[in-house]
This record gives structure tokens, C-alpha cells and sequence, in this order.
């Protein structure tokens, strides 16, 4: 008898103690409480697209947020809130530069709100017209490049009109936060055609439009079927763990949706590393793609920096002499401008499933990098393991295009 009551004294306690987890705090909100008083002491930072608006809370228990209510144009109305804990609003959104009324309310725990105060800001520049655009041709398409010095998240909206009558439809858009970069659209016809190009903020705002008449270069895909790996001397082409399917010939195989089909070296192996291909026909490059490892763009093996080679007759003995001439010097950046965990789902896509696009141009590293060539080397210089004296380096798929030589 005693332990049946011991256990139902036991049962009511645990219940009890349940309960009371359960229900948690109970806060008492008086919905007949005037609201808080208004803030004060108020001063005004404009900065690009926006303002931040500093002032003095009010001593009043009542007070649960502040909010400011403003129009970034007619009819389109933002609200932004700060907690009691801080003392000032940042206000975006904006896009001419002008003189704009922002109303500022007290809230209290019951959801009233003080009179307003009116507080004028003075936004300069929105970063969205601040941001430089360019146009100009490409091998097979035509390229977009940009600077946007405040990082911003913007919109890239390439046009064409393809009948000249001034009826553009949308190419593609491009997405970005990066400080500065190139996009390029490809597949087009190598004759003039009207193209344009304008930038979009996450507020739509837009910015001015560049019209230009553009001439795609002319290039062709080079068929992987004649590829051959070399071996010289110098070169790394030992796969990890001996595994063939991981030899350098995997980067061509026309495999990308693999991640056990790649090429990749030994772990061990110093970096810089390089390997070489005989592509069996004469070209002048134009450009390639690099595909990262599917499904893990942006991360450990996969190349981030490397370096393009090419010869009609290398030395046998595998040195870096005259007979290999500098194509270009690359860095694989991704179009969102994000690293670590700000990569973006498209941009390993773009990274595993679409390419990561490498136009060959003239600069001072390859100051004539258009010649007739038969051998490609291609050096690492760091993966995106960052900066290290050895590594594995990671290719899922190389692909080529230029100018078949006959």
C-alpha cells in the first residue's frame, strides 16, 4: 500500500514539474497601457542608398521596439525595426539621391505606437548607379564585365534586340556581390547584333541601360577524341591510390556528373603541379572550361589558381624553356563574389555542372598567347585548400575552344 503511494506521490510530482516547463513564462501585457513616449535626441548619418538614423531611447518600460516607416519611391513603402536593446535604424533602399520624410514610432509591448517623428534624410548615391558596366565581344558570345565597389547584391541584365527595332528580350541575368568581374554568354553568331546591358538592385532600382553593337568572335569546340595524355618528366600525373579512374585522361573523358570519374593526384604531390596534353590537331586557343568535382564545388582539391601553356614541340626533357608560351594566368572566382559558407547553391552548380568559363587574352603574362599551338600544359598553383606546398588537385573536366588549323 505504502508503494502505490509513493508512486502516485511520485507520478503528480513528475507531471507537475512537466507542466510547469511546458507552460513556461507567462508575461502580463496590458493592452490599456497608453504607448511609449517618442525618441529623442535624434541624428542622421546618410550613407549610399540609405541612412542611419541614431537617437536617445525614452525611459519607458513599456517601449518593446523602434520602427521607422519611409517611401524609396511613390507608392513603394519600407519598414525597418530595431529592438530596445539598440539606438539607432539603418534605413536602405533608396535610389536617387534626394531629400526623403521618415516617420519614427515608439512601440510598446501591447503594439501601440507613439505620434510619429518625422526625421529627414539625405541618401547619397545608391550603389546600383555607382557601379560601372561594360560591353564588349567574345569568343562565340559576348562578355559583361562590371566593378561594384560597395558589394552590393546586384543583377546584371544582358539584352538583345534581334531585329533592330528597339524590342529587347533578356539573354540571361547574372547574379553578384563581387568587387569586380566578367560574365560571358556564349552560342551566338559571328555577326553584328545590338546587345545591352543595365544593373538591378534587390530594391528594383535600376540603372542606366548601355546599348552597343557587338561582333562575336568566331570559335569552335575542340573534339576530345584525339586527346592524349604525356608523360615528361617533370610533370605530376600519378593518380591517388594508384586508382585509374582518377589519371589525368579522366579530365577528358566527358564525364562531369561523376564524383569518382576525375582527374586527381597523389596527396602527396608538391604544388605548384602540372600535367600535359596532346590534343592531336593544331589550334589557336580561345578559351576553356575547368569543371570542379561534382557535387563539392568551392572546396578542398578543386583548382582556384593555375596557370596555361601551350607548344607545337615541347623539349622532351619536360623543362619550362621557349617552347612553351604563356597563355594565360586564371583564377576560378565564384559569380556570387561569396566564399566559405556564403557559396551559393548556383554558384556550385555553375562550378560542377556548367563550367567555369577561362577566356585566353592578351596581357603581360601572355603578351601573344593567339598562336598556332598542339600541347597544353596545365600548372596548379593552389587549390581551393588555399595556399599549400602539396596537395591532391582535383579535375573533374577540361574543355577546349579556338580555331581548328587545317
Amino acid at each position: 500500500m505504502k508503494k502505490r503511494i509513493y508512486i502516485t506521490i511520485l507520478s503528480l510530482v513528475v507531471l507537475f514539474w512537466q507542466s510547469c516547463e511546458e507552460e513556461g513564462r507567462l508575461d502580463h501585457i496590458d493592452f490599456n497601457a497608453p504607448a511609449p513616449q517618442q525618441v529623442s535626441q535624434v541624428s542622421v548619418k546618410n550613407t549610399p542608398g540609405g541612412a542611419i538614423i541614431k537617437y536617445q531611447l525614452p525611459d519607458d518600460e513599456k517601449l518593446l521596439y523602434v520602427k521607422a516607416e519611409y517611401e524609396i519611391r511613390p507608392g513603394v513603402i519600407r519598414e525597418c525595426k530595431a529592438s530596445y536593446y539598440a539606438d539607432s535604424l539603418t534605413l536602405d533602399g533608396f535610389g536617387k539621391s534626394s531629400t526623403y520624410d521618415v516617420k519614427v514610432y515608439s512601440v510598446g509591448r501591447n503594439e501601440k505606437t507613439s505620434d510619429p517623428l518625422t526625421v529627414q534624410v539625405n541618401p547619397q548615391t545608391a550603389p546600383v548607379f555607382l557601379a560601372a558596366k561594360g560591353l564588349n565581344s567574345a569568343f562565340g558570345g559576348v562578355r559583361v564585365s562590371f566593378e561594384n565597389e560597395y558589394e552590393t547584391n546586384l543583377a546584371i541584365v544582358l539584352m538583345t534586340d534581334t531585329v533592330g527595332q528597339g524590342y529587347w528580350s533578356t539573354l540571361q541575368t547574372f547574379y553578384t556581390s563581387a568587387s569586380k568581374g566578367t560574365f560571358s554568354y556564349r552560342g551566338l553568331d559571328t555577326i553584328p547584333g545590338q546587345y545591352a546591358v543595365y544593373l538591378r538592385d534587390r530594391w528594383n532600382n535600376l540603372s542606366d541601360t548601355l546599348e552597343q553593337t557587338v561582333k562575336p568572335m568566331y570559335e569552335e569546340f575542340i573534339p576530345k577524341k584525339t586527346y592524349k595524355e604525356v608523360h615528361l618528366p617533370t610533370d605530376t600525373y600519378e593518380p591517388i591510390e594508384g586508382r585509374v579512374q582518377y589519371a589525368v585522361k579522366s579530365a577528358w573523358d566527358g564525364i562531369i556528373n561523376d564524383p569518382n570519374t576525375m582527374l586527381a593526384t597523389q596527396s602527396s604531390s608538391p604544388i605548384p603541379q602540372w600535367f600535359t596534353i596532346q590534343l592531336g590537331v593544331t589550334i589557336i586557343p580561345s578559351r576553356l572550361k575547368v569543371f570542379h568535382r561534382a557535387g563539392e564545388g568551392w572546396i578542398r582539391g578543386n583548382v582556384k589558381k593555375f596557370e596555361l601553356y601551350g607548344s607545337m614541340n615541347p623539349n622532351p626533357d619536360g623543362s619550362w624553356d621557349s617552347s612553351w608560351i604563356p597563355l594565360g594566368k586564371f583564377e576560378a572566382i565564384p559569380p556570387s563574389g561569396g566564399t566559405g559558407s556564403s557559396i551559393t547553391q548556383a554558384d556550385k552548380d555553375y562550378a560542377t555542372m556548367e563550367g567555369i568559363d577561362f577566356d585566353i587574352e592578351i596581357n603581360e603574362f601572355a603578351p601573344d598567347p593567339f598562336v598556332p599551338i598542339r600541347y597544353i600544359r596545365f600548372k596548379t598553383t593552389e587549390t581551393c585548400d588555399g595556399p599549400t606546398v602539396s596537395g591532391s588537385v582535383w579535375i573533374n573536366e577540361l574543355s577546349f575552344w579556338g580555331q581548328i588549323q587545317k
